[in-house]
């Protein structure tokens, strides 16, 4: 009898323990893992594109028509058209090169809609020929808040409404008429919305040149501009300008490092600077080295943006191009097909190391070693870059060029992967 009663008690926790169990089991919650769309900008008058993508069976669509359902791009090199490109590129950053044959070019790391960009450069004087594309790639309309900088101060907010899987283009001209030096927020209040800028110039029949305006998300105390092209004329270097914007009510001075394979140093006349809050500054900069490339250190008890202007002269042609600023170097993969990119890294230590896909699918391993500043040629036979390890503070772009120009793309993951839970059924919920 007392073993019956011990075998009873034995039994009624198990079941206890057992119910226990399932009941945590069933309160663990579930997750959906994925890569967000990212977007490349659509053709506007006068341009053409190609976009780098890692694979032939990369699913693609284009806004502006009624079918959202993707299908294979078929090849690794695919020509935009004037509509925007959404790419579930997934791990791999697709890169964009967009000209205006024999006259510009500009090259766009496509990424996945944010809730925040800001482009610094371009300009809105009666030489622009410049745009804002607005692009919503979702299913409901998009309201999205504009606000511009100008050297005069900040102007009021516009909201502009973008119909589903759309763009709208809005010249920078009547976004702030005459105005020499501009910087663009731009912050969506609802949809899926990517914006692009495309700083063209011309005076006439004259072409002045142009560049695509690569963003940034937020401002930050420290700034680092990984890769501006250094190019020697005839007599003297072709221009630099120094754009900067300290946004709010309140200005502060800036510290300026340049850092090259000659060393680092301050240049005389901007470090220390004083810049005042709300106005687009902009601020020669005279830098005398050899042919090569160079990073910009910017720092400041205000949170800022900046952007570095540059002269360029690419197979014979004039040109320019906005070198902007970037976060830190992180584990991840760009699609080059075609491009052939110059890589430049900057930090105190420089420890990278890639893995380069051939057009075949041969891998190759690369190592980057340095101080300061290092640089590495990528061949034409590549086709995806991995970055696969970094050195902490590291910072990295790509400088492209063309016969039709320059171009720079920041090394910066198009989109991250993200976690959606998963609702589980409970069937206490339907049956109490």
């Amino acid at each position: 009898m007392k073993q019956r009663g011990l075998q009873l008690i034995a039994a009624v926790v198990s079941v206890l323990l057992f119910s226990n169990f399932i009941s945590f089991a069933g309160k663990e919650s579930r997750y959906s893992e994925s890569y967000p769309a990212v977007v490349c900008p659509p053709n506007l008058s006068g341009q053409t594109s190609a976009i780098s993508l890692s694979s032939t069976k990369t699913p693609i669509r284009k806004t502006g028509i009624s079918a959202m359902k993707y299908k294979e791009s078929k090849t690794r090199r695919l020509a935009g058209t004037n509509q925007a490109t959404v790419i579930d590129a997934r791990a791999a950053t697709p890169i964009s090169w967009q000209a205006n044959s024999g006259i510009w070019a500009g090259a766009n790391t496509c990424i996945a809609p944010v809730t925040s960009q800001w482009f610094v450069g371009a300009t809105a004087d009666v030489t622009s020929k410049g745009t804002l594309a607005l692009v919503n790639s979702g299913l409901g309309k998009a309201l999205v808040a504009i606000t511009v900088f100008t050297e005069n101060g900040v102007q009021a907010e516009q909201v502009i409404a973008v119909k589903a899987n759309s763009f709208v283009t809005l010249s920078l001209a009547s976004l702030a008429p005459g105005s020499k030096a501009i910087a663009i927020h731009v912050t969506p209040q609802t949809g899926r919305v990517n914006a692009f800028v495309t700083d063209e110039r011309g005076r006439g029949l004259r072409a002045l040149g142009g560049d695509t305006i690569n963003s940034v998300e937020d401002t930050a105390k420290n700034v680092i501009i990984p890769a501006i092209p250094q190019q020697t004329g005839r007599k003297n270097s072709l221009p630099h300008t120094l754009r900067v914007l300290i946004p709010g009510e309140v200005g502060a001075q800036i510290n300026v490092e340049i850092i090259s394979t000659d060393g680092t140093f301050s240049p005389v006349g901007i470090d220390g600077r004083n810049i005042p809050a709300g106005k687009v500054v902009d601020i020669p900069l005279n830098v005398i080295m050899k042919t090569g490339k160079f990073a910009l250190h910017i720092s400041s008890d205000r949170p800022l943006v900046a952007s570095v202007f540059t002269k360029t002269n690419s197979a014979g042609k004039s040109d320019f191009v906005w070198s902007t600023a970037v976060p830190a170097l992180v584990e991840s993969t760009y699609s080059v097909a075609g491009l052939a990119p110059t890589l430049v890294f900057t930090g105190d230590v420089i420890s990278v190391d890639l893995e380069l896909t051939t057009a075949k699918g041969n891998h190759q391993a690369v190592q980057i070693r340095g101080n300061g500043i290092a640089t590495y040629v990528i061949s034409d036979r590549i086709r995806a870059i991995r970055v696969t390890k970094t050195s902490p503070a590291t910072y990295a772009a790509a400088l492209i060029s063309s016969k039709s120009g320059y171009g720079y793309a920041p090394l910066r993951p198009g989109s991250v992967l993200t976690r959606t839970s998963i609702p589980r059924s409970n069937i206490r919920v339907l049956i109490p």
